[in-house]
């Protein structure tokens, strides 16, 4: 055997949450994935089920209460995932580049971020966001917004990934087509999330007894992820297009919804609904539906389901997507894959 493994080399930080089982779940059926590191400190020495119960008999390993440097530095592809709470990587961050260039990974290791770490460009920017100064600021530049569908030139090749929030994803993936037509003076948005997007370890409002037959708003108006969009669509226009942006809490596991509305010119209005296929029609993930989407028809795949209602010179966007999947670990993989040279769509083709 060659001392240099042609396959991919996977390192996965916090796979112990839901966000890395389902790192587990697609890297396991990955074609180009030669081997998984998972990497849990509460769960070192235990097998993969013993977090992630639905892998027991079909998804086998055990986690590790470190990284194995040396052997991800013996792989042609190393990369490595963190699927840590916001700020955990950005607080691992210089130890990891002492690391790096400890076993001469710097220039090789794909990294990318499924947390809110990196996809701001300046600290000033992250403070007003997440409402904490950022733990290593002089990081920050150097890594790539990772809207797969759109950011596909500048993530070629690219070795700082940070992957785009879950909201984030579904608003960018339903706007950018309207305003390729138009820029709307204002634009309303509400999203509605599942549980899961909270994380593994529940609080007061995520508590499944606090959760279950109710529905309620929360960070109104305030939502770290609306900072992101007017970064991310910058490249269109929208950078300064105003968005009031409402997210809900809904007593669902999984899934994420939004509607976007605004007033639009009776010109845009009228093409609108042939804009939007044709826009969408290259990308084998996003899919224009004939009414509205539902949460049902996208949950355990990496789809994105995109409606368009016209009335008048009103419209009304809606999308669904897994906030897990195409919001997280499935957008995490198609970044992967871009960024090595890969199909997009290699280990991703199942449905919901």
């Amino acid at each position: 055997m060659s001392s240099v493994d042609q396959g991919v080399h996977a390192l996965i930080l916090g796979a112990a949450g839901y966000g890395g089982g389902e790192l587990l779940r697609l890297l396991d059926g990955h074609p180009a994935v030669g081997r998984v590191q998972a990497v849990s400190r509460s769960h070192q020495g235990q097998p993969w089920h013993a977090a992630h119960p639905r892998f027991r008999g079909f998804i086998q390993g055990r986690f590790e209460g470190r990284a194995d440097w040396s052997a991800l530095a013996r792989s042609a592809r190393p990369v490595l995932f963190s699927a840590q709470p916001n700020g955990r990587l950005a607080e691992q961050w210089p130890e990891l580049e002492r690391a790096f260039r400890a076993h001469g990974l710097t220039q090789r290791i794909t990294v990318i971020d499924l947390s809110g770490d990196f996809r701001l460009p300046d600290a000033d920017s992250y403070q007003r966001a997440y409402g904490a100064a950022h733990a290593c600021p002089a990081s920050l530049p150097g890594w790539v917004y990772g809207l797969s569908e759109h950011h596909a030139d500048r993530l070629a090749h690219a070795r700082r990934i940070a992957n785009p929030g879950c909201f984030a994803t579904a608003i960018q993936l339903g706007l950018r087509p309207l305003l390729e037509m138009e820029r709307p003076d204002w634009v309303a948005i509400n999203g509605v999330t599942g549980s899961s997007g909270s994380g593994v370890h529940a609080s007061p409002n995520t508590h499944h007894p606090e959760r279950a037959g109710d529905f309620r708003a929360y960070r109104m108006l305030t939502h770290q992820h609306a900072a992101e969009v007017r970064q991310g669509l910058a490249d269109v226009g929208g950078e300064d297009c105003e968005l009031a942006f409402v997210p809900h809490s809904a007593p669902l596991v999984r899934g994420i919804f939004i509607t976007l509305q605004a007033r639009v010119s009776a010109s845009t209005a009228r093409g609108i609904r042939d804009h939007y296929a044709r826009a969408l029609a290259d990308q084998p993930f996003v899919r224009p539906v004939e009414s509205s989407p539902r949460i049902h028809h996208v949950v355990g795949s990496n789809a994105c389901d995109v409606g368009v209602a016209v009335s008048g010179q009103q419209v009304a966007v809606m999308v669904a997507l897994d906030n897990l999947i195409k919001g997280m670990a499935g957008q995490a993989l198609q970044n992967m894959n871009l960024s090595l040279g890969l199909d997009q769509t290699l280990g991703l083709g199942a449905p919901a």
